[in-house]
């Protein structure tokens, strides 16, 4: 169950950028998961609500989403998903010489605050990538 570390860095990553809007309170936040992480839904949503008792994440809403596998591939120039993203490859020619383009990452895509409803976006302005 590698759910409770990977759920920690989040929550340590959201806080972080909390400390910069002091007075805002947050009611949602919006994590891009990658399917090649194997995390399990249920299980992020679980560990976050104990990580997050007595912060001010504390009953915030914590909206998950998945991202599928996409590959380019250095044989066929193939850009697309594949089949099994336990082992990513081709999904035109089988080449197992593909690059990675997205389902790879945890991407902790954006605060949404009470006050003002605004939005902020944290993939833009710092790279929170791989954990």
């Amino acid at each position: 169950m590698h759910e409770g570390n990977f759920t920690q860095d989040i929550v340590d990553a959201i806080l972080n950028k909390l400390n910069k809007y002091p007075d805002a309170q947050p009611e949602a936040v919006r994590v891009y998961v990658g399917e090649m992480l194997h995390l399990v839904p249920d299980s992020v949503r679980f560990h976050y609500e104990l990580m997050t008792q007595g912060t001010r994440l504390e009953g915030i809403k914590l909206e998950l989403q998945e991202v599928p596998v996409k590959v380019q591939c250095h044989h066929c120039a193939y850009e697309g998903g594949v089949e099994d993203h336990h082992m990513p490859m081709c999904g035109r020619c089988s080449a197992l010489d593909v690059e990675i383009l997205s389902g790879d990452k945890i991407l902790i895509d954006s605060l949404k605050f009470v006050e003002n409803t605004e939005s902020v976006s944290l993939k833009r302005s710092e790279d929170h990538g791989k954990f």
